[in-house]
Order: C-alpha cells, then sequence, then structure tokens
C-alpha cells in the first residue's frame, strides 16, 4: 500500500536534542558540551533597520517542510499548469497517436508505465485516453484483453494527480468489477501504473474480515472493489465518505448487470455525488448497459468509444 502523499520526516537526534536544549534553557542551564556565546555588540539604530529590512523581503518558507520537498511541490505545480494547457487543446486524430508519452499525462505516470514496459497504446486506448483525460464520461465498448484497464487507470491518477489530492482528501476514485479475480487483476495494473505515484489505494472484495476492511477504507483514496461488498460499506460503515468523489469507473458493465447486481449498482450510484466523471466499459452493448449508461453517464459529456470503429461519436440520446 502507497505511503501518504506528504511526510515529513525529523531525525530522533534532531528531536532529542532540540527537546533538551529547551528545557535546559528553562531551567537557565547550558547542556553539557554546549558552549555559551559571546553576547554580541549592540548595533546602531541604523543597522538594525537595515538587518529588519533584508529579514522581511527573504523570500517565506515552510521551515517545518524541507526544501527539497517545497521544490518539488513547485514543478508538480509548472507541470500541471502545464497539463491543463494541453488538455485545453481537443486532439483531432486520436487515431494517429501510438505512445503513451504522446498523451498529456504526467512524468509520474510514464515512469510508471515505463517501468511495467507499456509504451504503445492499443486501440481502444488511443481512443478512449484523450477523451477521459479532458474530464468527459465514456461508454467503452472493449472486450477482456484489449487494453481497457489502462484506459481507465491512468485518467484515475491522472485526475487526482491534477488536483494534488491528498489523504485528507478522502475517496476520489471508485473502481467498480463484477468478480474478484478481474478486481485482482485491476489492483495490479493500478500498483504498477502508479508505482511513482503516493496515493493510497485498496481493494475490497469480500473474503476478509469485514472490521479490518472497516479501519482502513476511510484512508483511501482509490477504492478497487466487487458492488457487493462496496454496498455493505455503505450501509454499515459509519466513516466511509463519497461525498467528494471525482471519478467512477465501472469495468464490465455487462458482466455486472449479468451476474444480478444491477439493483446495488444502482443503489451505489445513488449515494455518489453527480458532479463526477463516469467511465463505463462493457464487451456488449445490451440494453441492460445502455440503461444503466443513461442513469450513471452525463448525457452533454456521453462519448462512445468502440473498439472495432475508431468511433468517437457523442452521443445525446441512448436508445
Amino acid at each position: 500500500m502507497a505511503p501518504p502523499l506528504f511526510f515529513i520526516s525529523v531525525s530522533t537526534w534532531h528531536r532529542r536534542h532540540h527537546s533538551a536544549r529547551s528545557s535546559s534553557r528553562a531551567r537557565g542551564q547550558v547542556p553539557r558540551g554546549t558552549r555559551r556565546r559571546p553576547r554580541s555588540r549592540s548595533t546602531s539604530p541604523a543597522r538594525r533597520s537595515s538587518a529588519r529590512y533584508v529579514a522581511s523581503s527573504a523570500p517565506q518558507t515552510n521551515p517545518r517542510i524541507p526544501q527539497s520537498a517545497q521544490q518539488n511541490r513547485a514543478s508538480e505545480k509548472a507541470e500541471i499548469d502545464q497539463l491543463q494547457t494541453r488538455l485545453s487543446t481537443p486532439i483531432e486524430r486520436p487515431d494517429l497517436l501510438r505512445l503513451f508519452a504522446e498523451l498529456p499525462i504526467s512524468k509520474r505516470t510514464l515512469e510508471g508505465l515505463g517501468a511495467a514496459s507499456w509504451v504503445e497504446m492499443t486501440e481502444i486506448q488511443r481512443g478512449a485516453l484523450p477523451l477521459a483525460l479532458a474530464g468527459k464520461d465514456v461508454l467503452g465498448a472493449a472486450k477482456t484483453g484489449s487494453g481497457k484497464t489502462l484506459s481507465f487507470i491512468i485518467p484515475v491518477l491522472e485526475t487526482l494527480y491534477r488536483l494534488q489530492w491528498t489523504p485528507m482528501d478522502g475517496l476520489g476514485a471508485l473502481v467498480i468489477s463484477p468478480t474478484r479475480e478481474l478486481a485482482l487483476q485491476i489492483f495490479d495494473v493500478l500498483k504498477k501504473a502508479g508505482s511513482k505515484h503516493s496515493f493510497s489505494a485498496g481493494l475490497v472484495i469480500g473474503g476478509k474480515d469485514v472490521k479490518e476492511e472497516r479501519d482502513r477504507l476511510v484512508r483511501m483514496n482509490i477504492l478497487v472493489c466487487t458492488p457487493g461488498r462496496l454496498l455493505q460499506h455503505m450501509d454499515e460503515t459509519p466513516n466511509f465518505d463519497c461525498s467528494n468523489l471525482r471519478l467512477l469507473v465501472l469495468d464490465e458493465a455487462d458482466r455486472i448487470l449479468d451476474m444480478g447486481f444491477e439493483a446495488n449498482v444502482n443503489a451505489i450510484i445513488e449515494n455518489l455525488p453527480k458532479a463526477r466523471q463516469t467511465l463505463l466499459f462493457s464487451a456488449t452493448q445490451t440494453k441492460s448497459v445502455r440503461d444503466l449508461a443513461r442513469l450513471s453517464l452525463k448525457a452533454r459529456e456521453r462519448q462512445l468509444v468502440s473498439l472495432s470503429t475508431y468511433s468517437t461519436k457523442k452521443k445525446k440520446k441512448l436508445k
């Protein structure tokens, strides 16, 4: 499980030394092995005012945060601004894209993909990723093994990264899978693609202690789960909060409905915020899937991405 997004490490020696000096000063003593500093000569009023001016004009930094961490935050902010600028211009011919590096995605995600030897995109990824990264709702028609998992894992990572998501923000992305086996595969892809990110991710698929899941659930930024177990936590876990959710993924939607989870999924969607992005992938486009798409996807931003035809047509109505 990934560590928290930001952390500050202070050496044990520094803490003990600082506490010893503070307690000694309070008693008017000097710690053993410490020399008394001679008092500095009194400075003129002009010098004192000049010193105050120099101190006030110096850049203000947080002394509790290491300088390297502050520099990393500044570079991340600059990268996010560049990504937002690139995303503001739609990609006219996504079918001409070949590499993940050609997409407006962060350096951290590219490094995670490269470490897993994922360099070239598949057909469904070329069609779905430009739309999903731009914040559009996507209805993807693709079978298992077509590479559709990265078509929603990358937008999950990038959406939270651009929002500078922290553990204090709670649950930001929810991925629902029909079976435990498929959820495990999705979680494995998430760990590889997001290996350079620092989001906390959890897997809730049943078969484990509910209390143990309940204790960890409230600390998750990304959650991969099955419908039944998720609905159970929504009903029984008091601190489980989805009000800040930014992205919902429904993978293998046709299998979810065929396995009898339609009522569960409808109940889950009713408890999620309306202002969210939804990515729905299905191998077949049955009437039940179209009904689910009509319920979960925003009509104005709904995009249909078909694996066989490179179709990226906007669908205002699904009949």
